[in-house]
């Protein structure tokens, strides 16, 4: 048996309502956003430390305007000076790694309030301890 195609097939636009034209490509003309964490603000931002399992071991609320580059820079200096190995960071992010033997560490400049949060905990320095 001989099949012969199916000139409705070819006949129809190759565009539907479900999808784009093939001269339309993704991306064209879109620009990604650029956030960057560290950028000086008047909004307040949060100094949190977490252990490796999540839970928030300290935190403060960094003054708005405060030039959080430098408190970022000087919080790693910190860590290091206290003993612990600086691990993986990212600025683009406002976050770094350090661990000490067994114990690891994520430091983080943070727009939000740390959940979990308590009064007692904020301005103490457990992590350096």
């Amino acid at each position: 048996m001989v099949r012969y195609p199916n000139f409705i097939q070819l006949a129809a636009p190759r565009t539907t309502g479900w999808t784009s034209t093939p001269g339309r490509r993704y991306g064209r003309g879109m620009r990604r956003s650029t956030f960057d964490p560290l950028e000086p603000t008047k909004e307040p931002r949060w100094y949190a430390v977490r252990n490796m399992h999540g839970a928030l071991l300290e935190a403060r609320q960094l003054p708005p305007g405060a030039d959080l580059k430098r408190a970022f820079v000087a919080a790693m200096l910190e860590w290091i000076e206290a003993g612990w190995e600086l691990g993986e960071f990212s600025s683009t992010g406002g976050v770094f790694f350090c661990t000490r033997g067994a114990e690891r560490r994520q430091v983080q400049i943070t727009p939000s309030r740390p959940a979990g949060l308590a009064r007692s905990m904020t301005g103490s320095r457990p992590g350096l301890s």
